[in-house]
């Protein structure tokens, strides 16, 4: 099989950005015709956990009917905090990169993530921005931990999502990293945390989000931990139900809720399909008297109708 390999200078100092590779569409001295393609990187949240450190070092392409993969290098390396980039906010990896237009079946980010790794080198305990080299983890309790992504140095972390290229035209996509189902910190591992990614991979002019406040009363519930659940249209869990039926219906999507400076209590969700869903608030906590009222309160306004390229608003 060979490989067209392009070496990408980064040069943001937030987050990677690509440089344009060659010129703007169509062809160039007889060459394959070509279109231009963007791809940036967002997370659904997690608890107990204030950064998630992942350095990305290549993006391979794989077009329909060829063998002849294209591979995107990141010089240097992108490092990215997912944890900084939710809801529709999102790091670029790649802005109009070029590339040849066509058919492709999946695209692949590779990391650096083996296990034992040095964990930013201990100074990874920095909110605002990634250190050090690898990829690692900073819990709440400021713990600095090595994060290992079992795919790295083999399949890499494979978004298995078609999409066409038009010649002369664009495409835009964002990679939503599911951080509450991938990531973990089985006790065999120890000190590391280890990723299973759950990505999905969305094409940004078919997806708008959900927003909205949530209430002082429920946000501060004694024992509380308050996130919104998106959940297909119909599919909200029935809080009369055991627990084990309960968590049997996985969500589409979800949002920890937050406190912003000016006091208000709020969430987003998003990157998500057009579409109608049903907006559930949850506040996961210890206390059995909050299990009847909270575990799943749907919201008064369902179904909500996401819109493509705007913003849903559903308050609690």
């Amino acid at each position: 099989m060979s490989e067209r390999t392009l070496n990408i200078l980064l040069f943001s100092t937030f987050a990677a950005t690509g440089l344009l590779v060659g010129c703007s569409g169509g062809s160039s001295g007889g060459g394959p015709e070509t279109g231009q393609l963007s791809l940036a990187v967002s997370d659904a949240p997690i608890q107990d956990v204030r950064q998630v450190c992942v350095e990305f070092t290549e993006a391979e392409f794989k077009k329909a009917g060829s063998g002849d993969n294209q591979t995107i290098v990141f010089d240097p390396p992108a490092k990215i905090d997912l944890l900084a980039y939710q809801g529709m906010n999102a790091a670029p990896l790649l802005i109009d990169a070029e590339l040849e237009a066509g058919e492709y079946q999946w695209i692949r980010l590779a990391a650096n993530a083996p296990q034992g790794g040095n964990g930013g080198g201990g100074a990874g305990a920095n909110d605002t921005e990634c250190l050090g080299s690898g990829s690692y983890i900073v819990t709440d309790d400021g713990g600095v931990h090595g994060l290992y992504i079992p795919s790295s140095a083999e399949s890499g972390l494979k978004l298995n999502r078609g999409f066409t290229l038009p010649v002369g035209g664009s495409a835009d996509f964002v990679a939503e990293f599911d951080l509450m189902k991938s990531v973990h910190a089985p006790a065999g591992l120890d000190p590391d945390y280890i990723m299973r990614p759950t990505v999905h991979l969305f094409d940004r002019t078919e997806t708008g989000s959900i927003a909205g406040e949530v209430s002082l009363g429920l946000a501060t519930a004694a024992g509380c931990m308050p996130a919104v659940y998106l959940y297909n249209e119909g599919e909200v869990p029935d809080d009369n139900e055991e627990d084990a039926e309960m968590d049997s219906v996985d969500p589409v999507a979800s949002a920890m809720v937050e406190m912003q400076n000016d006091g208000r209590f709020v969430y987003e969700i998003g990157p998500v399909l057009a579409g109608f869903y049903d907006v559930a608030f949850s506040c996961d906590g210890d206390d059995p008297a909050l299990d009847e009222i909270l575990d799943y309160l749907p919201s008064a306004n369902n179904p909500a109708e996401v819109v493509a390229d705007a913003q849903a608003v559903i308050n609690f």
